[in-house]
């Protein structure tokens, strides 16, 4: 028997509303997506909200960028954008990078990785020769460092700590930022990987922190949110699993 019209047309309605609702999450940060919003062509390096933008002329087919902190065995890709004026015509096109996890250091030492050639920026005009190695890099003074990070607790960074977060002095102190409202747990070789022992606690939106007194040694750990597990992002100290997948290091002294 065919379906009526009438119910087929309900029907129809019915999963275009269910598909309405149905939100894909962006990957991205809200201050990543601030930034690259606004962003309006190639330019010199630049910090901006915590970030730092690095950019290239279009011309290549690929573009990527290393950094010193992470022994130059990452490479992350550059991303496109076109710029339009008022009447839709095409302005100009380049490629960005936003590099959001800073790490607290006074300086960043990075290389470009341009169609598959490793070079300086060519839009920086900072350089460094490393005489060991024979390898001209790219420079970067860092003026805006992001504080909040994993860390031993000491004296002298005790005023960093956040409305809400109580710190202890010569504790590890854990950060993750995210979502506002999820359930951040800590696992590592102090909890033999056990991830329902230690939970951060939310002091502000998105930000989570724990204290955990540890003694003196070197430990490895991942954050959990559900069954997914991740390195910390704040601290660029890796190790990696025998099937390969990458462990926070942090040695505590």
């Amino acid at each position: 028997m065919k379906k009526p019209l009438l119910f087929l047309a309900a029907l129809a309605l019915f999963a275009g509303a269910a598909a309405a609702e149905k939100t894909v999450e962006s990957p991205f940060s809200f201050e990543y997506r601030e930034i690259a919003q606004k962003l309006q062509g190639p330019s010199a390096p630049f910090e901006k909200n915590g970030c730092i933008v690095f950019s290239a002329e279009l011309g290549p087919r690929y573009v990527g960028i290393a950094f010193d902190f992470e022994n130059y065995q990452i490479i992350h890709p550059f991303m496109r954008k076109s710029t339009f004026d008022e009447n839709g015509d095409h302005v100009n096109t380049w490629y960005f990078y936003i590099l959001e996890d800073v790490p607290e250091t006074s300086k960043i030492y990075y290389r470009m990785i341009v169609d598959g050639l490793w070079t300086t920026d060519k839009l920086n005009p900072n350089q460094y020769y490393d005489t060991q190695t024979g390898i001209h890099l790219s420079e970067l003074t860092v003026h805006k460092r992001k504080a909040l990070a994993t860390r031993i607790n000491s004296s002298d960074n005790m005023g960093l700590q956040t409305a809400g977060s109580s710190q202890l002095d010569g504790a590890t102190h854990f950060v993750y930022r995210g979502k506002s409202g999820q359930k951040v747990r800590l696992a590592g070789n102090f909890t033999k990987w056990d991830s329902w022992i230690y939970e951060l606690r939310e002091t502000a939106a998105g930000l989570y922190e724990l204290d955990l007194p540890l003694p003196a040694g070197t430990y490895y750990y991942v954050y959990y949110i559900g069954t997914e597990r991740f390195p910390d992002a704040t601290n660029h100290e890796r190790a990696w699993t025998d099937d390969g997948r990458p462990i926070s290091k942090l040695v505590v002294e």
